[in-house]
């Protein structure tokens, strides 16, 4: 089973929903953010980008819909974006958790996560 984190409501499309990591720094860069809440944000990057491999986006030369999805035992990693999760829903953002089998073709993949192309429907 495969799980994303996404801003937005539920009668959305879900492959027009942004992520999570990319919604809380647009509060950090929209200066909604407290400043301890900013510190704490920066060390969930900084441990995300230590610890959780960074699939080849840039340089894949993939589309623009590729977007990545947990392993649901991914452990740690997950951990994180629900406290993530939690930063967001104190601030008003609506949080989504999506469930697939199947969320796409895969085109990237590691201990952790998959790079997909969503399927219209998951």
């Amino acid at each position: 089973m495969f799980i994303r984190f996404v801003v937005g409501a539920d009668d959305e499309d879900h492959r027009l929903l942004t992520g999570v990591i990319t919604e809380a720094r647009f509060l950090r860069d929209r200066e909604e953010l407290a400043q301890e809440e900013i510190v704490w944000l920066e060390d969930t990057y900084s441990w995300l980008n230590e610890n959780l491999p960074c699939p080849p986006f840039a340089t894949a030369g993939w589309s623009r819909d590729a977007v990545a999805w947990f392993k649901d035992n991914a452990g740690d990693p997950v951990k994180r974006m629900w406290r993530l999760v939690s930063l967001l829903r104190e601030h008003g953002v609506s949080v989504r958790l999506l469930r697939s089998k199947n969320p796409g073709k895969i085109l990237y993949e590691d201990e952790y996560q998959v790079v997909v192309e969503e399927w219209r429907k998951i």
